[in-house]
């Protein structure tokens, strides 16, 4: 985990009479292209289908979540409340994606890119 700039592997690249710094962060870039243009501030994906993951995805993905709930005091935050739109209007969540607990894999899985 970076806690500071000092974690972080630093190039240093001859330009012409100067020396410049460059940080090397592959994954903010990534990250940073994965969001692409929208305007997205938060990342918010379906519990059921996150457990429709391969187990070793849903390893990583927890180690992840509980590295960011180690790195961040997010109570004084306010609690984020996610609404569905479809073709710009509110609409209902279908049931089968709110139900974790009893998940309907054939309506999961037909959001399955190749299946």
């Amino acid at each position: 985990m970076v806690k500071n700039v000092a974690d972080i592997e630093i190039d240093i690249k001859a330009r012409g009479s100067r020396q410049e710094r460059v940080v090397k962060r592959d994954g903010y870039d990534k990250l940073w292209l994965w969001f692409g243009l929208s305007r997205a501030s938060w990342l918010t994906l379906p519990r059921v289908m996150m457990h429709e993951m391969p187990d070793e995805w849903q390893s990583k993905m927890t180690d992840l979540l509980n590295e960011f709930d180690e790195t961040w005091d997010s109570r004084e935050m306010p609690q984020p409340h996610v609404t569905a739109k479809r073709d710009n209007k509110f609409t209902k969540w279908p049931n089968w994606l709110l139900n974790y607990r009893r998940p309907d894999k054939a309506e999961i899985n037909k959001l399955r890119v190749g299946a």
